[in-house]
């Protein structure tokens, strides 16, 4: 375990766990409207410049969809990240009546299995409590229901808070808290049991994800024995617990001294973050806290450094069990994933990098493509299936391949291309991808190969073999303006509807005083469907 140090410092000089946070705020427990968050992950990512933070985590409950989001944007903001998640959990038994506890999971990778099925659990079980609470507050009186509270706030997970503030907005309670107070919080008239998962399983599904696990707010945590804490947090630590939460906006100095002390002892790293909700959680600020919290880049860069720790020493046979493929010769896939930026800084930790192992693997995964588009269908003909098999091949097609079975994060990579997000560049995916067909085939024969190679890709063949029957309508529409009309139609992104990570885009199309409109789930598919409507206009009777 990593333990941080505690170097001598002269009379005056900032603390060890504060250097560096007058230059640079980072702020690692923020939630979004994914959760249970009254801002967005784009309007989170702009507060948080705003704010003069320099990096953050999203770790919205039991959710990792706002995440998903800010990895789509984050690109556009000066702002370094890491994923992040916080899930509710079940005390160990000698602690059962704290009720409930949270744990902070960072570097994770979002592609994780058994992760993403726990956070599908978890929403389901909060769709099934909301209208629970609703259903109580119905039984106490209040004129309330799952539609208005779903239509006032539009998140993506509604929960308590949403139906906080809208008991706020009609009236029934003076203000959120008191909501809590008085009606739905833990032991009040209209609470319902969470969706919980037991300390320990938590604990192993963030590290089997490639994360650190991280108590949240332990200072918030009130034992009913002495040394209650202390207790508790060695038998986390001995499920694997990676760090605790001291930097929060509910600790006092005195407590964030003792956690200090407590995560130095037992070698744990120390965290930090407001627990930003935006207007669900008034008085506290992003970076800022209720003014108490002045965390630094340095924990920050601590932290990042830990997680590619961990990501140099995967557990390989998680990589086998998504492969459904156990190697004989285990060292065939450790080389498989030797990335050069990591044998640069590692000369002997490889027995090379994996540039020739694409190569290989690209002639392996060219024939097995080839024959299953042969097979799949045989009136096709040699320009149409070489143009089928690259597109099946390409990079962007194999990088979605090796995020299909979570393999970016079991590259081994220098810390510079860990630290860019080389670990999910499509470049580094797509190599690493054929270096493990190569792997497999020298493991195991072309036969073996050949049999992973079909269940991964037999889905992505049918779609591929189905969609080059259907109608391009755009060629078709252009092709028609140019005979016709001698020009060319225009596309116009009229509306975009949705979240971040699930948006629907209306697209209108012009042509020689023809208006027609499409919608898709991406502009081309819109455009599409903009270009179908607009065929129908100009030949009624096409088909």
């Amino acid at each position: 375990m990593h333990r941080l140090q505690n170097p001598g410092r002269r009379h005056g000089e900032s603390p060890w766990y504060l250097a560096g946070a007058i230059v640079s705020l980072i702020d690692l427990h923020i939630h979004s409207t994914a959760s249970d968050g009254s801002l967005s992950p784009r309007e989170i990512l702009c507060l948080a410049q705003k704010n003069g933070v320099k990096a953050i985590s999203l770790t919205d409950h039991d959710s990792i969809a706002g995440v998903k989001d800010i990895l789509d944007l984050i690109h556009s903001f000066s702002l370094e990240f890491i994923t992040g998640v916080e899930i509710s959990c079940d005390p160990p038994e000698p602690f059962k009546s704290l009720g409930s506890v949270h744990m902070l999971g960072y570097g994770f990778s979002i592609y994780d299995k058994t992760l993403n099925q726990l956070l599908r659990r978890a929403v389901a079980a909060r769709e099934e409590r909301n209208p629970k609470i609703i259903e109580r507050l119905n039984d106490l009186g209040f004129d309330m229901s799952m539609a208005e509270v779903e239509e006032r706030f539009g998140a993506d997970q509604t929960g308590r808070p949403h139906i906080a503030e809208l008991m706020v907005e009609k009236g029934y309670v003076k203000d959120f808290r008191r909501a809590f107070d008085l009606y739905l919080g833990k032991g009040k008239p209209a609470y319902v049991e969470k969706f919980k998962v037991s300390c320990e399983q938590a604990i192993e599904i963030i590290l089997n994800a490639g994360g650190l696990p991280v108590l949240a707010h332990p200072g918030l945590i009130e034992f009913n024995r002495s040394r209650g804490l202390e207790t508790f947090v060695e038998i986390l630590v001995r499920y694997g617990l990676g760090g605790l939460e001291v930097f929060y906006s509910g600790h006092d100095s005195a407590k964030v001294q003792t956690l200090c002390a407590m995560a130095r002892d037992k070698n744990l790293l120390v965290t930090g973050g407001s627990d930003f909700h935006g207007s669900f959680n008034k008085g506290v600020e992003l970076g800022r806290g209720r003014g108490n919290l002045n965390t630094g880049i340095g924990v920050f860069k601590t932290l990042v450094e830990r997680i590619a720790e961990l990501r140099a020493n995967p557990k390989l046979e998680l990589l086998e069990k998504n492969l459904q493929y156990k190697f004989q010769d285990i060292s065939y896939l450790s080389n498989a994933l030797c990335h050069r930026s990591f044998l640069n800084e590692n000369q002997n930790s490889c027995e090379s990098d994996n540039e020739r192992l694409e190569f290989l693997g690209d002639a392996v995964l060219g024939l097995c493509i080839g024959d299953m588009l042969m097979q799949g269908d045989q009136s096709k003909q040699e320009g149409e299936l070489s143009k089928l098999r690259s597109n099946l091949v390409s990079e962007p097609g194999l990088a979605q391949m090796a995020r299909e079975i979570d393999l970016g994060r079991f590259i081994k990579l220098g810390k510079g291309e860990f630290v860019s997000g080389g670990a999910d560049k499509n470049s580094i995916l797509s190599d690493a991808f054929e270096a493990v067909v190569a792997a497999v085939y020298q493991d195991a024969g072309f036969d073996k190969a050949y049999e992973i190679i079909k269940g991964l890709f037999s889905k992505a063949v049918e779609h591929t073999l189905a969609s080059s029957k259907t109608i391009d309508y755009k060629s078709a529409i252009q092709e028609y303006a140019q005979e016709h009309f001698g020009t060319t139609p225009t596309y116009t992104v009229e509306k975009e509807m949705g979240p971040d990570h699930d948006k629907t885009f209306e697209i209108s199309l012009a042509l020689n005083g023809i208006n027609a409109r499409g919608v898709g789930k991406t502009k081309k598919a819109g455009e599409q469907d903009a270009a179908k409507n607009g065929l129908k206009l100009l030949n009624p009777d096409r088909e």
